[in-house]
């Protein structure tokens, strides 16, 4: 296949200067022979010659398809595929003209991708060393159906897997919690007196300091601090009772509410 290969950061580059490189090869060709031929046959066939062969050289340089290759899957990608712009979502099918390593063929548009996704792995081909994926171009599957553009956010997506990596861990670290409980509460003999739960501890707790005088929010304080100061080698058990005074605190003031 007649292709002419190049990396993608080249490829805008190679694209916008092939026309004035293989004008100017033909022109040397033409010159070149025609220098040779005018001593050797009659002048109007050695120009007639040269111009003909000057032409399949200009011609065979100008019909190699331009190729790009994937960094990731190493796959080739014709820059003659035809593609959507990322910026306002344009068809171009003019490719030979306006390929996705050039600018948008639209007469409202002519956005230039910094980026290409590639067809084969969906990983972003940079076009610019800058590496914005920002608008990127993708290859245009149907006209009834034109692909969607999905920019991911890094930072936002990295953002949103740690969230869940957090979520994920407390309810681990809940249903352990509990477990242990269930575990204790089985092994207990049938005699043996009743244990009150930490939240009905804390609870009378705080209503002896409201009767005391104290304020929810002083009590609040001075649970937290016990707390912490309990289980400062334990983070799992501080971790839980600090829930469980929280929750008593709510629960007082919407009992105090009504």
């Amino acid at each position: 296949m007649n292709i002419q290969r190049c990396q993608p950061l080249e490829a805008r580059r190679v694209f916008n200067l092939r026309p004035k490189i293989h004008i100017g090869i033909g022109s040397v060709v033409f010159a070149a022979l025609l220098a040779i031929l005018i001593f050797l046959i009659n002048p109007g066939i050695a120009v007639l010659v040269a111009g003909i062969i000057a032409f399949a050289v200009y011609y065979y340089l100008e019909s190699r398809l331009l190729v790009i290759t994937c960094p990731y899957c190493r796959k080739d990608i014709n820059t003659n595929t035809p593609w959507q712009c990322g910026f306002k979502g344009c068809h171009n099918l003019n490719v030979d003209e306006f390929p996705f390593v050039h600018e948008c063929g639209d007469r409202d548009c002519h956005y230039i991708p910094k980026a290409y996704i590639c067809h084969h792995c969906e990983k972003p081909i940079y076009l610019t060393t800058d590496q914005q994926q920002m608008h990127a171009a993708r290859r245009l599957e149907s006209l009834e159906h034109p692909v969607k553009v999905v920019i991911k956010d890094l930072a936002q997506d990295k953002a949103s897997r740690q969230k869940d990596e957090i979520g994920d861990l407390e309810h681990e670290l809940g249903v352990t919690t509990l477990k242990k409980k269930i575990e204790i509460v089985k092994n207990m003999p049938a005699d043996a007196p009743v244990v009150k739960t930490d939240a009905q501890i804390m609870a009378e707790r705080v209503r002896r300091g409201i009767e005391n005088g104290k304020t929810l929010l002083e009590l609040e304080v001075e649970l937290l601090a016990d707390a912490r100061k309990q289980h400062a080698n334990d983070p799992d058990m501080l971790f839980e009772m600090e829930k469980v005074i929280r929750e008593v605190i709510f629960n007082e003031k919407d009992r105090m509410r009504y």
